[in-house]
């Protein structure tokens, strides 16, 4: 294959996705990451929500979407769901949680996406990347 073309099909090559994922369990956050990495994403991962929201309060990371627990330290994930869509309206949003309630989601004016039951299978998720970020 000749330079050009090389050059060619890598200025061809659109960016990979960035995805922010939000847990404060590490190794899941972790798994997660490996998991969306291998799928073909750039991937950032948080242990705390408030340093995710302070990333997307200073703009220099824009992700497409973020994948949130919902029970965590400082906020829950729900109220972080609500101050990034503040932020950037057009983000896309996971939430991932064995016990959000109905009444808990009526709260906030923003809601998530889509929700992801836990326990899920990596499978669930990359579904639910796939659908959201093809929208």
């Amino acid at each position: 294959m000749k330079a050009q073309d090389t050059n060619a099909k890598a200025a061809d090559k659109k960016p990979a996705p960035l995805v922010f994922v939000v847990d404060d369990s590490e190794p899941l956050a972790e798994m997660i990451k490996v998991f969306l990495t291998d799928a073909g994403y750039n991937v950032r991962v948080f242990s705390h929500p408030l340093q995710a929201l302070a990333v997307m309060e200073s703009r220099k990371e824009k992700p497409l979407l973020l994948i949130s627990d919902y029970r965590m330290p400082g906020i829950n994930g729900l109220e972080l769901i609500h101050r990034c869509k503040l932020i950037d309206p057009g983000l896309k949003v996971i939430a991932a949680s064995a016990n959000i309630l109905d009444e808990e989601l009526e709260k906030y004016p923003f809601q998530p996406d889509k929700v992801l039951p836990k326990p899920y299978t990596t499978a669930d998720l990359l579904q639910m990347v796939h659908s959201l970020l093809s929208e």
